[in-house]
């Protein structure tokens, strides 16, 4: 779901970082990635035992793009070093002065492979596309042990102690009852309080809301369509896929505790189209600051692609500021408000899909392809003609 036609994806700027370190090795193999227009330009390289997904996805520089943005914007000098090094892991030889394509282009699958976005809330047990690629990313910058990857693994799929219907009670109640994006109050707290004699404004919105979680309740996705030799390169998400071990220095269990993915933090009370919007990182949330440049504890402003209209965003209702607070219940329990490292993850990631392309262009070609079942419709040729070009990408590596 895009709010405009096209976002605008943003060339790699000059190498930011201080040269002859590992950043800015990994840096320049995103640089030279990006003057690719095609893959087959790599058919030398790749052969014919190439991985389909490098060329079904993502071209070259939206890999390449992926990649460098996520440096440039990575919470910390930590989680760049990381990222950094796992980049320049991506030779299919030590000795090779160059990052494989196809490693690179499957480490960028972990990023941003799924990210085109649902076009309707989905099912509350399933995962937004979009949200896919804020748990692709936080996987690579946070690489770990096997030991550590399992541990982290056993937590998070642990059965939370909170259920979703208790979590939705804490939010509620910490929310007052209101969506937090744009301040419409619950359809069932309305007929609630009406029933008991209150008297509501009438100007004041009902609308159905629900439970949006920052981090899904499913981390874990397979990389299909890769060689076995990437498959064993990649072997260590197909353990820590599942894995939300930590980002940006803090620790799951830390945060989330005994409640698991079912925690206060993780979670906020909205309405559909905001949410839409949240998952599929076509809106995020960054610390607010005072005029004094001071960051204002538990507020964000709300944040969209530039490719966005203004005038459409305004009219979706949304705030542009938007503030949480903690509340405790009439049993002592306190809630919490959203956690800022988890929020922040969700903004870099979204911020990485929109500079790099990658949002629009997987949309692309995952584009629901049943409005051309039938030639006579009149969209049906220039949809054909994408299909077609996109299938062009990889002519000369099937050659033999």
């Amino acid at each position: 779901m895009l709010l405009a036609g096209k976002p605008y994806p943003q060339p790699l700027p000059l190498n930011p970082f201080v040269p002859d370190t590992p950043t800015h090795g990994a840096y320049e193999e995103c640089l030279l990635l990006e003057q690719k227009k095609e893959w087959n330009e790599f058919a030398d390289d790749l052969g014919r035992d190439f991985s389909e997904s490098i060329v079904n996805n993502l071209p070259p520089v939206v890999v390449a793009r992926v990649l460098g943005h996520a440096l440039r914007l990575a919470p910390s000098d930590d989680d760049r070093g990381v990222l950094a090094r796992e980049i320049m892991d991506c030779k299919a030889d030590p000795k090779d002065l160059h990052c494989s394509p196809e490693l690179l282009a499957g480490l960028a699958h972990f990023v941003a492979a799924e990210s085109n976005a649902s076009s309707s809330l989905p099912p509350q047990s399933t995962i937004p596309k979009g949200r896919r690629l804020l748990y692709r990313l936080s996987r690579v910058l946070h690489r770990r042990s096997f030991e550590e990857a399992v541990n982290a693994r056993s937590h998070l799929l642990t059965p939370p102690l909170a259920t979703t219907q208790t979590l939705r009670q804490r939010t509620l109640s910490r929310d007052e009852n209101c969506c937090v994006s744009t301040g419409d109050l619950d359809l069932d707290a309305g007929f609630a309080s009406l029933d008991a004699g209150l008297v509501l404004e009438p100007s004041r919105a009902l609308r159905v809301t629900n439970v949006a979680h920052i981090i899904s309740q499913s981390l874990s996705s397979n990389i299909d369509g890769m060689t076995q030799a990437a498959r064993e390169k990649f072997d260590w998400a197909s353990t820590a896929a599942a894995v939300l071990k930590r980002f940006g220095g803090f620790s799951t269990y830390d945060i989330l505790g005994g409640d698991n993915l079912n925690s206060a933090v993780n979670a906020f009370t909205v309405t559909e189209t905001p949410h839409v919007l949240f998952d599929c990182l076509n809106l995020w949330l960054v610390p607010a600051q005072d005029e004094h440049g001071d960051v204002i504890s538990n507020t964000y402003d709300v944040r969209y692609p530039e490719s966005t209209n203004p005038q459409v965003f305004r009219m979706t209702g949304v705030r542009r500021r938007i503030s949480f607070r903690s509340v405790t219940l009439t049993d002592g329990a306190v809630v919490p408000p959203p956690h800022p490292r988890i929020l922040a993850l969700h903004a870099v990631c979204a911020q990485v899909a929109h500079l790099s392309g990658a949002a629009e262009h997987v949309s692309d070609v995952y584009r629901d392809s049943d409005g051309i079942s039938v030639m006579t419709e009149p969209n049906a040729p220039t949809e054909l003609m994408r299909k077609l070009k996109t299938l062009q990408l990889i002519p000369q590596l099937l050659d033999v």
